[in-house]
């Protein structure tokens, strides 16, 4: 996925280490130039690392010193990148027959990396499984869905949470949407060495795609969703997953109230989620409304909006108690934890970059 050469990689910026990582295209859309950024927690970029094609998401390995680049649905070609000197250190294809959906998690010891692939001949969500230092496929299982997209472990680390979008592609017609009449998304916990389906919960909606998630120490998965019904419909777009005892959770997914005027606004989307894993409070991007949107997880409240233009990724600063936000018009805004403020003396612009859907903190 990177271009050749790249292993000299460009001189770092100004900033210092990376505190954050994101997939970004200088401005100009899908006809720019793509890159990976890292920037540090004043907003000064760090390191900027060309690509071939437009990225996802970026998934940090453990000790932080390297990351996986998730090509953007429907690409086939992923990299393992050095954080410190931007070097590629591994690629990686997807079998024949599949494509990445976007997002990757490390295990926690970094020895492995889990991915969400779409086996297109069959229809199917997969989870792969590789060598993290060498890309080599190991092990795969199925999704539990179809279109898979985020993936983030539950607390323990032996079960992940799978984002079944329930919309069937393929890459002969890229953006193209096969089975909406049909669609069945749902979110899946699976054993993580086995493969084994642990659970399954489904949505209030079945046209309400599940794709993006969060997951709280206290076991809560947060859900965003994106609306593939008519656009007139009031579909709830934020949703809870809450155990209900040892290793056991409810069969739906529980609706997030919001209030129906924000809701209408929100235009069926959802573009990221994130949350204070010890507190439970939580955001949730929606770069069509041009808002930020905040809750508690623990009663499932919604507790306020902020306004930022075409927001979309979204990570937590557990050092600075802040969620960090970064939009398309280059901007990173910075939003108190505690009181959901915009810190306008920190917000920070890459003029010549729009970021992309997510931000990843290092």
């Amino acid at each position: 996925m990177l271009t050749a050469g790249v292993a000299a990689m460009l001189p770092r910026g100004a900033g210092g280490l990376a505190a954050f990582v994101s997939a970004a295209t200088t401005q100009g859309g899908s006809g720019g130039h793509h890159f990976v950024v890292g920037f540090d927690r004043a907003g000064k970029e760090s390191f900027r690392i060309p690509l071939a094609a437009r990225a996802h998401q970026v998934a940090v390995a453990p000790n932080r010193a390297s990351a996986f680049v998730a090509p953007r649905r429907p690409g086939t070609r992923a990299t393992i990148i050095d954080l410190a000197t931007g070097a590629a250190r591994a690629f990686c294809d997807a079998a024949e027959a599949r494509h990445f959906y976007g997002h990757a998690i490390y295990s926690a010891d970094g020895q492995y990396l889990f991915a969400t692939e779409n086996d297109y001949r069959r229809g199917r969500g997969m989870v792969s499984v590789r060598d993290a230092k060498t890309l080599r496929l190991v092990a795969e299982y199925e999704s539990g869905g179809v279109g898979p997209h985020q993936l983030a472990w539950m607390p323990g680390h032996a079960t992940i949470a799978v984002a079944n979008g329930g919309i069937l592609t393929h890459p002969s017609q890229p953006r193209k949407k096969l089975n909406l009449p049909t669609m069945r998304p749902n979110l899946a916990l699976i054993d993580a060495a086995s493969g084994r389906l642990v659970h399954r919960a489904t949505g209030s909606h079945h046209q309400a795609s599940i794709r993006h998630i969060a997951v709280a120490d206290s076991g809560c998965v947060f859900v965003g969703m994106q609306y593939e019904g008519p656009p007139a419909d009031d579909v709830p777009l934020l949703a809870a997953l809450k155990p209900t005892g040892e290793g056991r959770w409810s069969e739906r997914l529980e609706p997030l109230a919001i209030p129906l005027p924000t809701q209408r606004g929100l235009k069926q989307y959802v573009g990221s989620v994130a949350v204070d894993a010890a507190t439970g409070r939580a955001v949730a991007t929606c770069p069509r409304a041009n808002l930020a949107t905040f809750w508690d997880m623990g009663s499932g409240r919604f507790l306020a909006q902020r306004r930022f233009r075409d927001c979309c990724g979204v990570a937590f600063d557990a050092a600075a108690r802040e969620f960090v936000v970064s939009n398309g018009g280059g901007k990173i805004m910075r939003f108190a934890a505690a009181t959901f403020e915009p810190l306008h003396a920190k917000t920070a612009h890459q003029r010549d970059l729009q970021w992309d859907n997510h931000l990843t903190a290092v």
